[in-house]
């Protein structure tokens, strides 16, 4: 079943699974207009998250460049020799 043949059964009366669901939840099919909607919100959300894993990401690169002089690093160069 692929997500555009899916009947939404969402509501406070809806089971945990939808193997079988009841007679008295009545199946609607999703409103176009709040899909779009969700789709929209969720990449804003992945574009909010990729901006901080590179923000986070730049931030360790600079700190690596700002200690040039540790000595984790001498010990290192020393093995390789």
């Amino acid at each position: 079943m692929t997500d555009e043949n899916r009947i939404s059964n969402a509501g406070p009366d809806s089971p945990a699974n939808d193997n079988e669901p009841s007679s008295n939840i009545q199946s609607v099919l999703p409103d176009p207009t709040m899909k779009a909607r969700t789709d929209a919100l969720i990449l804003v959300l992945a574009r909010l998250l990729g901006r901080q894993i590179a923000r986070e990401e730049f931030e360790r690169r600079l700190e690596q460049i700002a200690n040039d002089n540790d000595p984790v690093g001498t010990v290192a160069s020393e093995h390789e020799e």
